[in-house]
């Protein structure tokens, strides 16, 4: 019974422990979007009313109207992304201050910062900056530049500045409650929506003490930086399984498209084909049955045949065809020479197309292709033998 109550205390001791660091959580400093607005109103009402107090001076001072002009639009920006092409302004104060060696700053605002830190699985440190304060200078040259520092910070953190000069700056020493400079902290990016302060360097540190300090803090959150790592390679395994997935599944889609627009373009090459060969049979039947015609109407049209017996002025001619039949027809002289191409069109058994060969007399050596002269015309004797040659 006695160990019962015992559990029973340690538990409750427990849940005592468990509300204390939720406490302690709740007083922690957090970037929230309402508190912004109102610290920002607040830096607005102060702004408009130290430029009511001071419209002489303003009015005949164009660099203070500027000054204040500029504040108002800066607090309105506060924590907007800086262009990747552009160094922020801070950074390039450093840099003509105290040179180039130094931790490398995230460029973007704090909270671009922190997600970065935590898709990274990183602490971030913040560093704030101000030019007025004594120790400042002494910090960046001895501290900041130490190549120690600089090696742990950009191997281990993501590291962020900003002058408290700027509004972002301004705002942040807020949050942080800043007592003195120089000022830095290390922040925990393992929370879902809010970020955690675990250690805080305030004052004149020298590199050792802030290398301690950056140490003792990665130790101590050892736990929560290899959970943090684990979350977020579940989460990026998850990520890339989806992704892969939707690659595999968009591929999908792009092949059975390219299958469909083959089967497609294979279709209407078939019909186009198919109707091409059925149009040109279909013109080839028109052009026989054309044919057919015309070679009845030439029969038709035909004139008899004359009887040299009876009839005065005939003339019988033979002519060779291509196949080396002859054939022998009586003509009368007066007639036109088209009356002798009509009956070999109609006895050349096929062997010669309409309008596609000549009729050539060897001697003299003649061509005729004419058809609107008449055989006298034409010097065609009786017995005259021609023979009809392709074109």
């Amino acid at each position: 019974m006695t160990d019962f109550f015992q559990e029973s205390d340690f538990q409750k001791e427990k849940e005592k422990e468990k509300e204390k660091e939720k406490e302690k959580e709740k007083d922690n400093i957090f970037i929230e979007e309402e508190e912004e607005k109102l610290l920002l109103k607040d830096k607005q009402k102060e702004i408009k009313n130290s430029s009511k107090d001071q419209k002489p001076i303003i009015k005949h001072s164009k660099r203070k109207t500027t000054f204040f002009s500029n504040v108002f639009l800066n607090l309105k920006t506060i924590l907007t992304p800086i262009s990747e092409n552009v160094k922020s302004t801070f950074l390039t104060e450093f840099e003509d201050s105290f040179g180039l060696d130094h931790p490398t700053f995230y460029q973007g605002t704090y909270k671009e910062a922190f997600r970065f830190a935590k898709e990274s699985s990183k602490f971030f440190v913040v560093y704030l900056h101000s030019s007025d304060h004594t120790s400042t200078s002494d910090f960046c040259l001895r501290v900041l530049t130490d190549e120690n520092i600089i090696a742990f910070l950009n191997e281990n953190f993501i590291f962020w500045g900003e002058s408290i000069r700027h509004p972002s700056g301004f705002l942040l020493t807020n949050k942080f409650f800043v007592t003195t400079y120089p000022f830095m902290a290390v922040v925990s990016t393992n929370t879902r929506t809010r970020s955690q302060v675990v250690k805080i360097f305030e004052g004149q540190i020298n590199a050792d003490q802030l290398m301690t300090g950056l140490i003792s803090a990665l130790e101590e959150n050892a736990s929560a930086i290899s959970e943090q790592r684990i979350q977020e390679n579940e989460r990026r395994s998850i990520r890339q399984i989806r992704e892969q997935q939707d690659r595999e599944y968009q591929e999908s889609i792009e092949r059975d498209q390219e299958r469909q627009r083959i089967e497609f373009e294979q279709e209407q090459l078939q019909r186009i084909e198919r109707m091409e060969r059925e149009e040109k049979i279909k013109r080839k039947r028109e052009k026989k049955e054309g044919q057919m015609l015309e070679l009845e109407q030439k029969i038709q049209n035909l004139k008899p045949e004359p009887d040299p017996k009876t009839e005065e002025g005939v003339i019988r001619l033979r002519v060779i065809l291509p196949d080396g039949d002859k054939i022998s027809r009586c003509f009368k002289k007066d007639w036109e020479m088209k009356s002798i191409f009509d009956w070999v069109d109609i006895n050349s058994n096929k062997t010669l197309k309409p309008n596609k060969y000549y009729l050539v007399k060897n001697y003299p050596k003649t061509t005729f292709s004419d058809k609107s002269v008449t055989f006298g015309d034409a010097k065609i004797e009786n017995g005259d033998s021609l023979m009809a040659i392709k074109k």
